[in-house]
């Protein structure tokens, strides 16, 4: 097995264990990610059939939240790409929520602009649920041997 430059010595099931801490972290913060989107998203509901302008500010400072996770968890998964090295042929995993257009949506506070940002808060739902699903399932996989 082809070792990392630092890691002479270490034991595959130490490395292992740091590539199932890695996933761990990266979990957490897709997690909380998928928790603030649900919440965005039930604001954007709410923004849509009877918001205005603070219910826009609220779902926005909800999809800011989500994408500040979002982006911990990108710095996770990396870290835990870079401890699969050692245990596992890993497949990189992308992950970009995209711009919501919160200038737009808060701006022009209309029906067709709530219903934009709703399809971006779903579509970023589902890339998480994705990526979760992804890690769990190379997660599982090194806790089981």
């Amino acid at each position: 097995m082809e070792m990392r430059e630092g890691t002479e010595g270490t034991s595959p099931l130490r490395e292992r264990a740091e590539a199932i801490h890695a996933a761990d972290a990266a979990l957490d913060h897709l997690h909380r990610s998928l928790e603030k989107l649900d919440s965005a998203s039930n604001w954007g509901l709410f923004d849509m059939f009877a918001g205005g302008v603070i219910t826009s500010f609220i779902k926005h400072k909800r999809i800011d939240d989500a994408e500040d996770e979002f982006n911990a968890a990108r710095d996770a998964v990396r870290a835990f790409a870079r401890e699969l090295e050692d245990v596992h042929d890993p497949e990189l995993l992308r992950f970009d929520i995209g711009g919501f257009a919160s200038g737009m949506d808060i701006f022009f506070d209309n029906v067709f602009a709530d219903i934009y940002v709703q399809h971006k808060i779903e579509r970023a739902r589902d890339r998480v649920r994705a990526a979760i699903r992804q890690i769990e399932t190379i997660r599982d996989q090194l806790a089981r041997v």
